[in-house]
């Protein structure tokens, strides 16, 4: 392609690559060495300088242009001109849009003569800018496309009948090698020859039965092929747990409850063939209906856009209230289902493909993660969301029959006999199948009845919680077989006769024809493909030919891969291939795992619950906390039997032993833990309280797991506990002046944390974020000597945002009842960080006379941290000779910050909140500047809305008290709030015999409890015209969590999980 006489000659082949991405992305995995953490910053340092030097030159050309033609000179066309240029323009990556980078290069271009080479840029750039979207839409909105509709249809809005359940399968390989059926070896022959079993051989990865397990919930998502026709896929072709959920809306019918709630009957699901398999398989999928269950509640609970009520108030005798009532439970129904979809895809990235790719051997949290937008080199999206269809060629490829354990395969042996009495497996026939499973379908009582391993269903519907851990645990410790040829068990040679006929009927293509397909080297012989002379002999006298042999025989009997780095699962060569392909296929095609898998569809703290963690304990693994979930009482927080269980339990011993982590593990068989009591009687509860021999407090177990000496007073005695109390509230001048610092501290934040409305007359606090979880902070780094950040770079210690978290994550590990798959992950990270809070806690003492300072902590001191303020507090305690122990006291101060930090800024929350009410009333009280006033409010404010409902304690013995009977160890959760609602004082008189238990009157004193929450809340109200901001912003987003007894509020943190801590409720009062 010529350009004029006055320009050079650039081939358009040429101009093409100036759109191409110059540098690699690098590695991603997140179990990278240290050296390749070390190249990979070397990499990218030499990225940004040439990124650098390019935007340069770009506008360096840019300039010379401009100035060139604005005097009339010639100005060089090369093709190193347009790369810089164009380069700006077509970078995939983020444009920094402030520099005008495309306005330049648009104009550099208008400014072209008309020619050839002009023609071809502005194409190029028309290019690009089309490219940036896709085309046809990717999505379309409203509840019929943000949904999966029962039978998977519309997962692709524009060929919505693709995938759909009831459609034919597809066909992947064109075959071209004539395999008539009547040229074949008989299918009986071939099992007999190449697959019966001959002798059992464990899995050389050490992957236990339950893997495999899991592995039939994914195949049976996604085949079901028809008894009727042998082309029709029952089910859809995405992973959208059709055993659980069903294939169409008759399925969803007899699995859905229809209250309301959005539920589904208790432990029941839709997909009858599994009660065939061995009873792990439909285990799991009643997990999968609890978590459902469980994610319905929450998103009720939640209720993140306020338009779901209480099912109970709405009448079904209301024609309007029953329409509402049916929309509620369709849209909780709808979003539950999409999140526990989403759990199921995680657990398949996770622990399955961890599994597969034998990374758990190694500790590696990495993981495929086919989701995400890709931008290719000329700017196109990478296909996603398009859909997808199961091929025949695949459904070939899961028979893994192979990997049944010895347990598996006497239960398959144990139904057979109850399908076929009599009969031998050699004499039972394809129509012999046919008509016991017609028997089997025509006499099934309903799915709620449904019931599989000798299980039975309790009053309520669902299974003991004991039976169904028994199951697991015992699938954990199962080993499965080894995939390889003649490897099947005897007791599955009608599905393999069966199987076999089947591919010849679809016309399936060959072993090498599959493999060419897939890009494979193909075989040139019997050997090649399996190197036992025995099986290659005896599969060339049955076909022949390399070429001939079947692909359903092929794949089942093909010499299996060795156990290496990146293998764990070891199929044959080709399965390992070929399963990774349709893996990413399966779920990167579907609509639902990547452009309607959004915050939205699935509210913000469904999308957060069902994301993979690889920061979880387990190596990321999302099993174990469905493990934990659903059978909370059966699996232990740092088990090998709920984080590992698709690997045996002497594999795993191996493995971490390997790894150095055999001591974060526990390696013997969970023991049922029970479930804790609940008692909110008053004199029960005064009682328990009261003999704390009889009822031990269950926090010292966890102190001593982040801890290390004494000083942890809320887990000594009382004598202990009223030394720190004394020495806090023990001085009403004390107690004043730290008054007098919150009502300071309060107003100087509001002063500088406000904004201003138009016009001026009107301000604004998000009082929780910048008051509420401040003040308390400023007081304590003050009191210890913490140097707090203004901002996360500055100099300091913490800014006081990471001093809070770093402080209530102590509290909630030690007193509350943390979610148990978080504990490990908790605990570790608050050992992290306790050395240099300890640190920093312990060298400040050193400038108190009366504690032991070393030199060298005088020094830290003196040269890198501040001098406390509260020193009278310490003076105080170091009266006691305990505590003249520098680390005692590091501990005691510790504690005291854990306590107040978590109690205050959560009780001046509540308080606010339940007080903005009662505005009127409190302003002028406010005013006055008589905080006598106020602390009737502050009792109220506790008994009504305390920051924690109750505590927990331990039987000693089997006991009896006020009524109620115990087991010794047995955990009993005392609700103090609900207690307290039975008996409740006037406002007017406070309550001083208000019923309490540990907290901050316990543990810092009630006197000072009180004055620090009444002069915050004089500071608050004494603000002229405070009200609550309108709409959202001005209510505290809280919920009840039933599963957590002890928090009298749930909140969602600015991640959208559960928390304990609030994060936000704004005020209005007048400038």
């Amino acid at each position: 392609m010529s350009e004029s006489n006055s320009r050079p000659t650039i081939s358009v082949k040429r101009m093409s690559t100036l759109f191409r991405k110059k540098d690699k992305e690098g590695p991603t995995s997140p179990s990278a060495t240290s050296a390749t953490a070390s190249s990979s910053a070397a990499q990218t340092q030499v990225v940004q300088d040439k990124d650098a030097k390019t935007e340069a030159d770009a506008l360096k050309t840019l300039d010379e242009f401009k100035t060139k033609t604005k005097k009339g000179l010639p100005f060089d066309w090369n093709t190193g001109s347009f790369a810089a240029v164009l380069d700006l323009v077509r970078n995939k990556g983020s444009i920094d849009d402030r520099k005008l980078f495309l306005e330049h290069a648009l104009i550099f271009v208008s400014r072209m003569e008309e020619g050839p080479m002009a023609v071809t840029i502005r194409n190029k750039i028309i290019q690009l800018f089309y490219n940036d979207l896709t085309h046809p839409a990717a999505t379309s909105i409203s509840p019929k496309f943000a949904w999966r509709t029962a039978d998977g249809s519309y997962n692709n809005i524009d060929m919505p009948e693709m995938g759909k359940a009831g459609t034919p399968y597809s066909r992947s390989v064109q075959s071209t090698q004539a395999l008539p059926a009547n040229k074949l070896p008989d299918p009986g022959l071939l099992f007999d020859t190449l697959l019966r079993r001959e002798g059992f051989e464990k899995h050389p990865g050490g992957l236990s039965s339950l893997m495999f397990a899991f592995a039939t919930l994914v195949i049976h998502s996604v085949f079901r092929t028809s008894h009727r026709d042998v082309n029709i896929n029952e089910t859809s072709s995405y992973v959208d747990l059709g055993p659980l959920y069903g294939n169409n809306d008759d399925d969803h019918n007899r699995v859905r409850a229809r209250d309301g709630y959005g539920t589904l009957y208790p432990d029941c699901f839709a997909e009858d063939r599994l009660l065939l398999l061995p009873p792990a398989v439909c285990t799991l999928l009643v997990l999968f209906n609890r978590n459902h269950n469980y994610i319905a509640a929450k998103v009720l609970e939640i209720n993140e856009r306020g338009n779901w009520v209480d099912p109970k108030t709405l009448s079904l005798d209301d024609p309007k209230a029953r329409a509402k009532l049916i929309q509620q439970d369709e849209e909780i129904f709808q979003t539950a289902r999409h999140c526990n979809i989403g759990w199921f895809g995680t657990v398949v990235f996770s622990d399955y493909f961890s599994c597969i790719l034998g990374l758990v051997r190694e500790g590696s949290s990495w993981s495929l993660s086919p989701f995400d937008e890709i931008r290719m080199d000329d700017h196109t999206l990478f296909e996603r969301g398009k859909g997808n269809v199961c091929s025949v060629e695949f459904n070939c490829l899961y028979r893994w029959h192979a990997t049944t354990s010895r347990e598996a395969e006497a239960q398959t042996e144990q139904v057979f006999n109850h399908l076929f009495p009599g009969k031998a497996v050699d004499d039972v026939t394809p129509m012999d199948f046919k008509m016991a499973a017609y028997k089997i379908q025509s006499t099934r009582p309903p799915t709620n009845e449904w019931t599989f391993g000798g299980l039975k269903r309790q009053e309520d519907g669902s299974f003991a919680d004991g039976d169904l851990a028994n199951i697991l645990h015992n699938a954990t410790e199962q080993p499965a077989g080894a995939f390889r040829a003649r490897g099947t068990p005897s007791v599955m040679r009608l599905n393999e006769i069966m199987g076999i006929e089947q591919s010849r009927k679809w016309g399936v293509c060959s072993m090498n024809e599959f493999r060419k397909y897939l890009g494979l080297k193909t075989f040139s012989s019997f050997l090649e493909w399996n190197s036992d002379p025995e099986i290659a002999r005896a599969a060339e006298l049955l076909y022949g030919d390399i070429n001939n042999l079947e692909l359903y025989v092929g794949l089942q009997a093909e010499e299996a891969k060795p156990l290496v780095d990146g293998a764990g699962l070891c199929p044959g060569y080709t399965i390992s291939r070929a399963i990774l392909s349709d893996a990413i296929a399966l779920t990167r095609g579907d609509r639902f795992f990547t452009h309607d898998f959004t915050p939205f569809n699935l509210t913000a703290w469904g999308f957060h619950d069902c994301q993979r963690d690889p920061g979880a304990f387990g190596f990321g693994s999302t099993l174990g906390r469905l493990f934990l979930r659903t059978l909370p009482h059966h699996f232990t927080e740092n088990s090998i039997y709920t984080f590992f269980p698709l690997m045996t339990p002497d594999s795993m011993k191996v493995n971490l032993k390997k790894m150095n982590l055999l001591d974060q593990y526990d390696l013997s068989r969970p023991k049922v833990r029970s479930p804790h009591a609940i008692i909110d009687d008053q004199e029960a509860v005064v009682a328990i309280l009261k003999d704390t021999s009889a009822f031990s407090s269950p926090y010292g177990e966890k102190v001593a797991r982040i801890i290390k000496g004494k000083g942890f007073y809320p887990t000594g005695d009382k004598n202990e506990q009223k030394i720190v109390t004394d020495a806090l509230s023990g001085s009403p001048a004390l107690v004043e002046k730290i008054g007098e610092f919150f009502y300071s501290a309060t107003k100087k934040l509001v002063d500088q944390n406000s904004f201003t409305f138009v016009g001026g007359k009107t301000k604004g606090i998000d009082i929780v974020r910048d008051v509420f979880r401040v003040a308390p902070i400023l007081w304590l780094a003050n009191l210890t000597g913490i140097e707090l950040k203004t901002s996360k770079d500055g100099e300091g210690d913490y800014t006081p945002q990471e001093f809070f978290e770093v402080l209530s994550d102590i509290y909630a590990f030690v007193f509350l009842n943390v979610d148990r798959s978080k504990i490990m992950v908790l605990q570790e990270k608050i050992k992290k960080n306790m050395p240099k809070l300890m640190d920093r806690i312990t060298d400040n003492l050193g400038l108190f006379s009366g504690t032991k300072a070393t030199v060298n902590g005088l020094m830290s001191t003196l040269f890198k941290h501040k001098k406390p303020d509260h020193h009278e507090i310490i003076q105080r305690l170091t009266e006691n000779a305990a505590y003249k122990d520098r680390y005692v006291l590091s501990n005691t101060l510790l504690t005291i910050m854990v306590v107040a930090n978590a109690e205050l800024s959560l009780s001046l929350t509540n308080a606010v909140d339940l007080l903005l009410d009662k505005t009127k009333e409190l302003q002028p009280l406010a005013a006055s500047k008589d905080v006598s006033k106020l602390r009737g409010y502050v009792y109220e404010a506790l008994r009504l809305s305390p920051p924690f409902a109750g505590v927990y304690r331990v039987s000693s013995s089997d006991q009896s008290v006020a009524g109620y009977n115990f087991k010794k160890g047995e955990r009993v959760f005392l609700d103090v709030f609900q207690a307290n609602q039975k008996k409740g004082p006037d406002v007017a008189h406070p309550a001083k015999d208000l019923l309490r238990a540990e907290g901050a009157f316990d543990y810092l004193g009630e006197s000072l409890t009180v004055e620090i929450m009444a002069q915050v809340l004089r500071a608050v109200f004494e603000k002229d015209g405070i009200v609550r901001a309108p709409g959202h912003s001005g209510a505290l987003q809280k919920f009840k969590d039933d599963s957590r007894p002890e928090c009298h509020y749930a909140y969602l943190n600015h991640g959208h999980s559960i928390c304990e801590w609030p994060t936000s409720l704004s005020v209005l009062y007048s400038a």
